[in-house]
């Protein structure tokens, strides 16, 4: 990465009983798409190797990416170690995909699905909105309990938690210049890049994306413009992701038409899986990502 930091990445196939270190043995079938999953806050990728298995013995190439800070990142938020969406959006996403194609021997331009949790999806909804995503052929986004954090799209407590608590995070990302882990790591998330949690704090307020450190472009006016089709989905008994924080999230991108949609698309998912436990119970959402790229 640009600041010298290094996040692993986890490749899968069916024909291995871990993760693999070799192009050879991650090849998957070359008539699907290539997946890249990207955790959620405070998730490190090692979580997902069961959904990840799961996909690649259906045939699909199959890489989990790593949030900077998190699990195998060397990265560490500091006060002079800094990072928010932008530059994930920017520089870890389409670097992560660009390396996995290089090591499967995939041109950049092979297809593409991302499969996101919680935050990961929020920053892919910024990455589909560059140009890196179209160079890279990202033919489509499937969420899992992937939605804003606004406030108001969430019912009691947690809207109460937003709403108010959140200034006791942003209370201490002043002053430490970052998001401590420990006793005072009150999101839950763990270590956390002041920049990154501030404009959370923002987007949990506002329901905007805007004014990100280092910024390039107009991520607002981008996501208007995209096209690539976009399938956000949620379990019944998910709290950390009402059906209207997903909704809030799609109506970012009013374009990201989902197949048979007039845009992107918000549904709810049979089973009782709750926020993370689909990635370790994968069926359910192996079988409708099956489904999302029969139909792109």
């Amino acid at each position: 990465m640009p600041d010298a930091s290094t996040s692993g990445v986890r490749l899968f196939d069916a024909a291995t009983s871990s993760p693999s270190s070799s192009s050879a043995e991650a090849t998957g079938d070359r008539q699907l798409p290539l997946v890249v999953i990207w955790p959620g806050f405070g998730m490190g990728a090692r979580y997902y190797d069961p959904i990840a298995w799961e996909l690649a013995d259906r045939g699909f190439p199959v890489a989990t990416g790593e949030l900077r800070g998190q699990g195998s990142s060397t990265a560490k938020a500091s006060r002079f170690s800094r990072w928010g969406y932008h530059q994930l959006a920017s520089q870890d996403y389409p670097r992560t995909i660009h390396g996995v194609k290089r090591h499967l021997d995939l041109p950049d331009d092979y297809p593409t699905v991302l499969l996101c949790h919680s935050m990961g999806g929020q920053i892919a909804s910024l990455f589909i909105a560059r140009p890196e995503a179209a160079e890279l052929n990202v033919i489509g986004v499937l969420g899992v309990g992937a939605g804003s954090p606004y406030w108001g799209g969430f019912g009691s407590p947690e809207k109460y938690r937003l709403r108010f608590g959140t200034y006791l995070v942003r209370a201490t990302v002043a002053l430490w210049g970052y998001q401590p882990e420990g006793v005072l790591d009150l999101a839950g998330y763990g270590r956390q890049a002041g920049p990154h949690l501030s404009e959370w704090f923002r987007y949990a307020h506002t329901n905007r994306l805007n004014k990100l450190a280092g910024q390039d472009m107009d991520y607002e006016a981008a996501k208007r413009t995209v096209t690539t089709p976009v399938l956000l989905t949620r379990f019944g008994n998910d709290v950390d992701c009402p059906m209207a924080s997903a909704q809030n999230l799609a109506a970012d991108l009013p374009h990201a038409a989902a197949p048979g949609s007039d845009g992107p698309a918000v549904e709810e998912l049979p089973g009782e899986l709750s926020h993370n436990r689909w990635a370790r119970e994968p069926d359910v959402v192996a079988d409708r990502l099956e489904e999302f790229v029969a139909q792109l």
